[in-house]
């Protein structure tokens, strides 16, 4: 069995995204894509955020990506976040299980800078500093966040927990990092070779592993080869698997094809 060593670290994942701040409401700021206040201190997600489904918190890797994706309006209010649990990665950005606000960075053009509430983050969020861009990588590094790079995330694997097989991101695991991780679990999870790397039916080590064999209507003529747990009959391994394949997960799943490139069915 080959261990994938899960990203370990004091903190999450570095974010960066825009606020609305309302000066006719009451102080709390508000999400840009839909109705959300942002309480001080951890947010939790209504849901697990997964590839087919739109929950979790909303962030972008960089400033500069934050700040084109939501434009230079002189209202909005920019803030360095902290991401952590459930974790899906794009190439830009990563949508999160958990989140907190832990800078507000202070704007530098004049319309800006005029327009920020200073005073009502500082009555709302007490704890939170406002600082200038130079501050930001100091704090990053002063909360062991991890900085994800701007690029196509990598491939997802099957990760063997406590609580079963579930698939998750390679080196990233099933919990992301930092507080709320299963990586302070009894058992660490453990990512798995891919099942079509080995030519028998069983796993050589856990002996409770058994290929299935999948196909997905999303990728017509393509067969792939994954891990299942007994009892259950694969069929959750199978689920998470075609919905991985179906909502733009295609790519991410290669690895576990065993058809080869240009084969089909006919």
């Amino acid at each position: 069995m080959s261990v994938g060593e899960v990203l370990q670290t004091e903190g999450g994942f570095v974010g960066f995204r825009a606020f609305a701040h309302d000066p006719g409401a009451h102080g709390l700021l508000q999400s840009l894509g839909r109705h959300y206040e942002w309480e001080p201190g951890e947010q939790e997600a209504d849901a697990l955020p997964t590839v087919d489904n739109f929950s979790g918190f909303y962030a972008f890797k960089t400033y500069r990506e934050a700040i084109y994706q939501a434009g230079e309006v002189d209202e909005f209010v920019f803030a360095l976040t902290e991401h952590w649990g459930k974790i899906v990665e794009g190439e830009w950005g990563l949508r999160s299980q958990f989140a907190e606000i832990k800078a507000f960075i202070e704007p530098t053009r004049a319309k800006a800078k005029a327009a920020f509430p200073y005073e009502s983050l500082a009555l709302f969020y007490p704890e939170v500093p406002v600082v200038h861009q130079r501050r930001i990588a100091a704090i990053i590094e002063y909360c062991g966040m991890v900085a994800l790079p701007r690029s196509a995330p990598g491939p997802y694997m099957q990760w063997l927990t406590e609580k079963g097989l579930v698939w998750a991101p390679e080196g990233v695991g099933p919990a992301g990092v930092g507080r709320e991780s299963d990586v302070d679990a009894q058992y660490p999870p453990v990512m798995l070779e891919a099942a079509v790397s080995y030519p028998d039916e069983m796993h050589p080590v856990d002996h409770r592993l058994m290929k299935a064999h999948v196909s997905s209507p999303a990728r017509e003529g393509a067969s792939y080869v994954i891990w299942t747990l007994p009892g259950a009959h694969g069929a959750p391994e199978v689920r998470e698997f075609i919905g991985l394949v179906s909502y733009g997960g295609g790519e991410r799943m290669l690895r576990h094809s065993e058809t080869k490139e240009g084969e089909s069915n006919g």
